[in-house]
């Protein structure tokens, strides 16, 4: 059982969870009540924010129990893709890193596949489920296209260039973006007009609606997610570039060198710091956030190019790797300082 549950990464899909509750409610939550204290901040007498009248049902939308059931489905699709990637990667894996196998060994294969198709077969339906009761069955396609997507990436698109790292990427970017996708249109609907807020004597104002904000942070978090995934598969072929070759793979490292591979993550690396420095500047005034992106973020990047152009060995590489989730997880901390944003 413990060898089962290795195989589906239990740390990552724990990064999943952790990233969709603060997207809810870093992202969405954080600018609702960004928007409150600045409308506190414009009043022209004391009032406190427990003493406002605020609209019914005001934060998240997407009721809770169809929001722990998304990230369930989510968690569990996830955990389905990382059993079936190891599955097909038995070969690789005996190159690259022998001592960490498990399938066909601590598992057998027909129950790493059976796992793979009952934990995506849940996570199907609890997505369907999920997008009938919200309302939204369009979204159902979210859930079969992961599935979908994973099976493919796994069995053909993870040997061929540059689309395996794309989809895999893709799919990153989805988890920040899926939330959205279900908040948004939920807020829009609830919130689109100016809300009427009530003073304690009795005086009512009207507050502007920040809609544009919301899509703004979302698309920022999954074009974030999209391009530091695309780095850390980068890597992670330099890294595996023994094995790959060895299973007729055509990743980067292999077809265009390691030169052309440790350029393009470095680029993109660059690409990334760029943009941070953009939100930097667009909030010059908050200096917890000029340090924390500068620090906290822009810095394990910085960090994670070093070791990307020095790195020879496998272990190098897998550092270089480990680096880069830090500062993807050290982002997806950012969320909890949205709230205080001037």
């Amino acid at each position: 059982m413990l060898a089962f549950l290795r195989l589906t990464r239990p740390v990552n899909l724990l990064i999943i969870a952790i990233t969709m509750v603060l997207m809810r409610y870093g992202v969405i939550r954080g600018i609702m009540e960004r928007g409150i204290a600045k409308f506190i901040a414009e009043l022209d007498v004391p009032v406190t924010r427990a003493e406002l009248s605020l609209p019914d049902g005001f934060g998240p939308q997407l009721p809770l129990y169809l929001f722990v059931l998304l990230v369930l489905s989510t968690v569990l699709i996830a955990a389905g893709g990382n059993v079936i990637n190891d599955y097909f990667d038995t070969r690789i894996d005996r190159v690259n890193k022998p001592d960490d196998v498990i399938v066909g060994r601590s598992v057998k294969r027909r129950v790493a596949m059976t796992g793979h198709l009952t934990l995506s077969g849940l996570g199907l339906l609890i997505g369907v489920f999920v997008a009938w009761r919200a309302g939204m069955p369009q979204w159902a396609l979210i859930p079969a296209f992961s599935i979908g997507a994973l099976w493919t990436y796994s069995t053909t698109f993870k040997r061929q260039l540059i689309i395996g790292n794309g989809l895999v990427a893709t799919l990153t970017a989805l988890v920040p973006l899926t939330v959205g996708l279900y908040e948004l249109p939920l807020l829009k609907r609830a919130f689109g007009t100016p809300q009427v807020v009530g003073l304690p004597d009795g005086t009512q104002y009207e507050m502007e609606p920040v809609l544009p904000e919301f899509w703004y942070w979302i698309l920022g978090y999954a074009a974030f997610a999209f391009m530091s995934t695309l780095v850390r598969e980068l890597q992670k072929d330099m890294a595996d570039v023994k094995g790959d070759e060895a299973e007729g793979c055509r990743t980067i490292p292999i077809v265009w060198g390691m030169r052309w591979a440790k350029g393009l993550a470095l680029f993109h690396i660059a690409v990334i710091i760029i943009g941070l420095l953009l939100v930097r500047a667009w909030l010059p005034e908050h200096p917890l956030t000029y340090w924390y992106i500068g620090i906290g973020i822009i810095g394990p990047l910085l960090l994670s190019a070093g070791f990307t152009y020095i790195a020879v060995s496998r272990k190098e590489h897998v550092t270089a790797g480990n680096i880069m989730k830090l500062a993807m997880l050290m982002a997806i901390g950012y969320t909890l300082i949205i709230p205080s944003l001037p």
